[in-house]
């Protein structure tokens, strides 16, 4: 993800960072006295990224500030660099906590030789960081600082327990990455550097709270969830406006994309929006899509996945998420942007976590405060083998957030952020702060989800319902806590039964899902060959992990077609930054 990188410490002795190797970015660069920052940025709302300084204050932000021209107003500034100075000067550390919108940054208090350097409430732009000797290296991209380690002759090393979340969940835990020397700054997190002693302290100004208000009654919340996520639909729909960009918006057989686009349209966006889907054809991710897009008369952008031909694109997919997500869940949506000119449009807009914020990460109606580190996992294999995590989470929702969401859901932002920013309206934190105290009562299996949409927005629900098969008005039953629509029950009740019997089916075994990775390994033969040849082909260079190397050998011939896939990720790991080609 394009943004900033430096260092805190001794620039004399050591070399900096390789020249930016991507097309298409803003370079900036700022030396001092054992400081130093670049800006590597998309040339995209450049007036909400700010490279500047006068003689008290150096200021880099990154990414969208969407109430920008309100905190101008605010505060009774000409400009956004003078907010921010005032902003810190009478808010301190942490003024940027005001800020709305999908951001990182960079302050320096040049008196007092402190450097601050912050992501947002919920980590969509991500940091990452490494302490060298008390030197900080930090980057929006992990790439930056592995490119640092090489190019200074530094030793950097596998994260074995990185190595088993890959195996496990398809993505790191906490602030964890595949390399043991660096680390993911915590959503809600900064780092600081006081004074001259430079010490590194990483401090949180921000965390969720999901404490349920039990005084509001579900006609309040539904109103409260209506004015909240159309004031999130505004800010970010506006964003595009004030730059004079047409509004690129996912949509899927879900109800999350589906209420940012319909709600937007309804808001009056309509006539600048082009909706994008990529699914297998004929699915309902790609029927409930193309029918929504008519009726609202959008241009529509549809990429099929048949084939699974997407999944040759290990490596480059790999180096954008720095090994720390499993590829194909980055793969399918770059397969699909990268076949679009992203020139003409603003932010890509979807409808992230949205089952999860107006609905819960609760496992069930209980609020458990006690929760099992590997529910959520792709492969439960290895998940004996997941050190334990210590964390301080006050229930299992919040370690859901935290985890599977903020670390897992968020790296498929990062297709899209090579080349432009991201929001979903859900993600808009006062939408989220809020969604958070409606009692779990209502947000189980998105009961006032659906309330909203059918009081607020009727005709968004004369659709299907990828996830139930059919439109949330029809019947319905509870099974075991779920709710699975009439339409279901012929097709779970076989999949009940053959699971049983041992014999494993799953959706993915045929063209009835939106990835159908069984189906597509099983027939799509050159698809078949490369995965194995790319695993025969690179599985020796675990050599130096007998145990690992013997894990992932297992786990590829042995376990299910969609666990090959994670295989692949960590021998792809292996060959971008361990291999013996490698620069160094």
């Amino acid at each position: 993800m394009p943004g900033f990188l430096g260092k805190i410490g001794n620039l004399s002795n050591n070399a900096l960072f390789y020249d930016n190797k991507k097309e298409n970015l803003i370079v900036k660069k700022k030396y001092y006295e054992n400081f130093y920052v670049e800006s590597r940025s998309v040339n995209k709302f450049t007036d909400d990224k700010i490279f500047e300084e006068n003689s008290a204050y150096f200021v880099l932000t990154e990414g969208v500030v969407f109430n920008k021209k309100e905190l101008i107003k605010k505060y009774n500034k000409d400009c956004f660099f003078d907010t921010v100075v005032y902003m810190y000067e009478n808010l301190g550390e942490v003024f940027y906590k005001e800020f709305r919108g999908s951001f990182s940054g960079i302050f320096f208090d040049k008196k007092s030789n402190k450097k601050i350097i912050y992501t947002n409430h919920l980590g969509d732009k991500q940091v990452y960081f490494g302490i060298n000797k008390d030197e900080l290296i930090f980057g929006s991209e992990l790439n930056y600082l592995v490119e640092y380690y090489q190019k200074n002759n530094l030793k950097y090393n596998l994260n074995l327990d990185g190595s088993y979340f890959m195996l496990t969940f398809g993505f790191m835990l906490e602030n964890q990455t595949i390399f043991k020397e660096f680390f993911r700054l915590t959503p809600g997190h900064y780092i600081v550097s006081d004074s001259n002693n430079e010490k590194h302290k990483v401090i949180k100004y921000f965390e969720l709270d999901n404490t349920p208000n039990y005084q509001q009654t579900e006609d309040e919340i539904i109103e409260s969830i209506d004015v909240l996520f159309k004031q999130a639909v505004q800010r970010a729909f506006e964003k595009d406006k004030e730059y004079n960009y047409k509004h690129l918006v996912a949509l899927s057989g879900g109800l999350d994309s589906r209420m940012t686009t319909w709600v937007a349209n309804e808001m009056g966006y309509g006539d600048r929006i082009v909706n994008y889907t990529f699914s297998q054809t004929n699915y309902l991710d790609e029927t409930i899509p193309k029918e929504i897009a008519s009726d609202l008369k959008h241009e529509w952008i549809f990429k099929s996945l048949d084939n699974g031909i997407f999944l040759k694109d290990i490596d480059e997919t790999v180096k954008i998420s720095y090994g720390n997500s499993l590829y194909y869940g980055l793969a399918h949506g770059k397969s699909s942007l990268d076949l679009i000119n992203l020139d003409k449009f603003g932010l890509v807009h979807t409808g992230m976590l949205g089952d999860v914020i107006v609905g819960t990460f609760y496992s069930s109606l209980k609020e458990l405060t006690e929760y099992i580190p590997s529910s959520g996992a792709y492969s439960k294999v290895f998940s004996h083998k997941i050190p334990s995590i210590k964390t301080t989470y006050k229930n299992e929702e919040l370690y859901n957030f935290y985890n599977r969401g903020f670390n897992g859901a968020n790296q498929g932002l990062l297709v899209a952020q090579e080349s432009t920013e991201t929001f979903s309206p859900f993600y808009d934190i006062d939408f989220l702060n809020y969604c958070l105290t409606i009692p779990v009562k209502y947000r189980y299996n998105q009961k006032i989800y659906k309330k909203w949409m059918l009081k607020k927005h009727p005709n968004s629900a004369k659709y299907m319902w990828e996830k139930l098969n059919a439109k949330i008005t029809d019947p319905s039953i509870q099974i075991l806590g779920k709710e699975i629509s009439l339409n279901q029950i012929p097709s779970k009740g076989w999949s009940f039964i053959s699971n049983k019997l041992g014999l494993n089916y799953s959706a993915l075994e045929s063209k009835k899902h939106m990835n159908p990775l069984n189906y597509w390994y099983k027939n799509n033969k050159d698809l078949r060959r490369f995965i194995n040849s790319y695993f025969d082909e690179n599985i020796t260079n675990l050599d130096s992990y007998d145990k690992l190397k013997e894990d992932c050998i297992y786990m590829f011939q042995n376990g299910k077609d969609f666990e090959k896939y994670q295989v692949l990720t960590l021998l792809s790991v292996f060959k971008i930054y361990f291999g013996e080609n490698i620069e160094r």
